[in-house]
């Protein structure tokens, strides 16, 4: 039988993901003609290619029913259809083309041969591998049988549960999570059984765990990774015995949030003739997690830590995210230093990255530094002098960043302070500063040097790329630009240095938040991936994630690819046992960080909300965000953000403008635009469904 067959012979017999180790060992076990490893591995990259097997990521496959299909991540939107993301490129999913499928799952997708507004389209056939398990909901009682109705939008159809075989005891309204034990189809209903009553949807701090399930978030570390990081310690003199570089002689601090609780990064500065040695030192959390240890896989499969408006879930366990890792002030620790000379126009003349010890003088924060930049009142001239030396350096970085194009968005991130119970006080909004800069500055430069130098080595390595725009994307801005008056319209094949003077123009005016988000949304989403590529934000040929090992995963694999490419052991396990899994590394530390950032909003949603709930029929300044046929999307200066449904607009009757995102009255002429500003008052705040109602004032 040719080699093909018997690899889909066995992966059809399996009904279960196998790695190519594990196909060559069935093959062997069933006594047939012996295919090694290799021959394994190179004929699933063939089946992969024609679709007749889907690669699922750390190395496992599984047969497709037919064959011609693509397979790829389904993400849902809350509307109802979905995107699938396929080598072939993202693929549209209808509401009625999921297949029962879910967010998150990975699926076998049929093209549709024609294209449609949406672009490429398809309909799901198999369901290759699953990632919901559970279902959040409020949970409704029908004599024996309950009904779990999903907060989360993206997941369609109730969970229905027996409540005779169903060990706990929950309350018509309250919020439960339910266990999936079988999975809708065009027979049946979803099933499952309560595994958790979270109380009374208005309960303190039911909100949030509601985004976490939803989610799919870790919060709790097994015992087992538990134990291994706190069993984990530091041998500095050790480690300088064999080899690591001592530089804690530098004088070396950190700059933060205020807020912050652990610290990844640090920096030494010292003038050098004309320019400067800048040394950017960076938490050597490699050395404590090597690959595939059981800290290691609970790391790999969190991907990122999180940071919700209550809580932080840490990728790493606190013994090593806030203790041995931290540097903290006055403490040795272990790091990675990415030392560079720069001349005094911020050029990279040398540079050398090795394995250090450091210990950090001063922990200084944002706020911190920014007043003493602006007013002085600096503690003393030592960290004077590295402060004003630091902050004239990232000048000249950044100068030669915007030159070649990188891209600088006037965002404003907005916080909601909470009290001790959870309950909303006010925002905080944070804008960029020059203290926040300058480190932004120093990280991204380490990035860089970091990826050339693997580049250059040609080294297998992890990058993050920023591919151009989406050209449809481009055209929506271009509308609102024209509506606005701006000088430059055309952003077809647009540069960098285009989008950077859209931003010039945009500053000061009324409409800067919004055009600033346009742009952003236009653009692609940064990801990971295992081959090297540019960077369209930054203007950058190579660039990479090095600088925040404890809460990124992609940092701690670069590490590790960084430490055994200088020490030529890329070929030596653990290592060599890490490079072939890059590309699903990569592509999971993608998928973990879009699902991070969406909790991450949704919680600072759901507690604005909240707050706006204590000021119904009350009247705000905003700005029209969005224009639609059923109404206006309008944002308040606090970023909360709602809906004037044109059933609530009754001076006219309004119809959309699609071409010039605008509604106008059919009788009266009035028109309401994008980025136009309103006076609004606030009908309704549904916490459940983070959403707010607003009447025009």
């Amino acid at each position: 039988m040719r080699p093909d067959k018997l690899v889909i012979k066995v992966l059809r017999n399996a009904h279960a993901p196998l790695t190519a180790e594990e196909i060559a060992g069935r093959l062997e076990i069933e006594g047939g003609p012996g295919l090694d490893h290799t021959r394994v591995a190179h004929t699933l990259h063939q089946l992969e290619k024609s679709g007749v097997v889907a690669a699922l990521g750390n190395g496992k496959y599984l047969a497709m029913r037919e064959r011609n299909l693509v397979a790829g991540r389904l993400s849902m939107n809350r509307r109802g259809f979905g995107f699938v993301n396929t080598p072939l490129g993202d693929v549209y999913i209808g509401k009625r083309e999921t297949g029962g499928a879910m967010h998150g799952d990975t699926v076998a997708v049929r093209l549709d041969p024609r294209r449609t507004r949406e672009g490429r389209a398809g309909t799901v056939v198999q369901v290759l591998e699953r990632a919901v398990t559970e279902v959040v909901g409020r949970f409704e009682r029908h004599g024996k049988l309950g009904i779990v109705v999903p907060t989360d939008p993206r997941i369609k159809g109730d969970l229905f549960v027996d409540l005779a075989t169903s060990p706990l005891d929950a309350k018509a309204g309250e919020i439960v999570v339910a266990r999936i034990t079988r999975y809708a189809d065009r027979r049946d209903a979803m099933q499952g059984r309560i595994t958790q009553v979270l109380g009374p949807e208005d309960a303190p701090g039911v909100d949030i765990e509601i985004i976490i399930h939803e989610h799919g978030l870790a919060t709790e570390f097994p015992p087992e990774v538990t134990e291994a990081a706190e069993a984990l310690s530091q041998d500095v003199t050790g480690e300088i015995a064999r080899g690591r570089e001592d530089r804690r002689e530098l004088f070396t601090f950190t700059i933060d949030p205020v807020d912050a609780r652990d610290f990844d990064d640090a920096i030494s500065i010292e003038r050098e003739g004309a320019g400067y040695r800048l040394w950017v030192h960076i938490a050597d959390v490699s050395h404590y997690v090597p690959w595939d240890t059981v800290v290691d896989v609970e790391a790999r499969h969190r991907a990122t830590s999180v940071y919700l408006v209550d809580r932080v879930l840490p990728m790493l366990p606190e013994h090593l995210s806030n203790v041995i890792c931290s540097l903290n002030p006055d403490e040795d620790r272990l790091t990675f230093t990415a030392e560079m000379l720069l001349d005094k126009t911020g050029i990279v003349e040398q540079y050398a990255l090795y394995p250090s010890v450091i210990r950090s003088d001063r922990r200084c924060d944002y706020d911190q530094v920014q007043g003493w930049l602006d007013g002085g009142g600096f503690p003393d001239e030592t960290i004077e002098h590295a402060i004003r030396d630091f902050h004239l350096v990232a000048g000249e970085i950044h100068k030669r960043r915007v030159v070649r194009g990188g891209l600088d968005f006037e965002t404003v991130e907005a916080r909601v302070t909470l009290d001790d119970s959870g309950k909303p006080l006010g925002v905080t909004l944070r804008s960029r500063t020059d203290a926040t800069n300058m480190i932004e500055e120093a990280m991204i430069l380490a990035n860089e040097v970091v990826a050339r130098h693997m580049t250059v080595a040609k080294a297998p390595m992890v990058y993050r790329i920023h591919e151009e725009p989406d050209a449809d994307a481009l055209s929506q801005v271009a509308v609102v630009l024209k509506e606005f008056g701006y000088p430059i319209q055309d952003l077809h094949g647009a540069s960098p240095k285009t989008f950077q003077k859209i931003v010039a123009f945009a500053h000061g005016r009324p409409e800067e938040r919004l055009i600033n988000s346009l742009l952003l949304r236009s653009l692609e989403r940064a990801r990971y991936v295992d081959y090297p590529g540019p960077h369209f934000g930054l203007a950058s040929d190579a660039y990479t994630h090095f600088t925040s090992p404890i809460r990124r995963y992609p940092d701690l694999i670069v590490h590790r690819l960084l430490r055994a490419q200088l020490t030529r052991t890329l070929d030596k396990r653990p290592t060599a046992d890490m490079v072939p899994e890059l590309a699903w590394l990569a592509e999971h530390s993608s998928e973990m960080e879009r699902e991070a950032e969406a909790a991450e909003d949704d919680s600072q949603k759901v507690k604005l909300v909240a707050l706006m709930a204590g000021h119904l029929g009350e009247a705000f300044d905003g700005i029209v965000t969005g224009v639609m046929g059923f109404g206006l999307f309008v944002q308040l200066e606090n970023t909360a953000e709602g809906l004037v449904h044109v059933e609530a607009m009754t001076d006219d009757y309004y119809r959309l403008d699609a071409e010039r995102f605008m509604l106008w009255g059919e009788n009266k002429g009035s028109t309401y635009r994008l980025g136009q500003q309103v006076k609004v008052r606030i009908l309704d705040a549904n916490i459940a469904e983070r959403r707010l109602d607003f009447e025009l004032a």
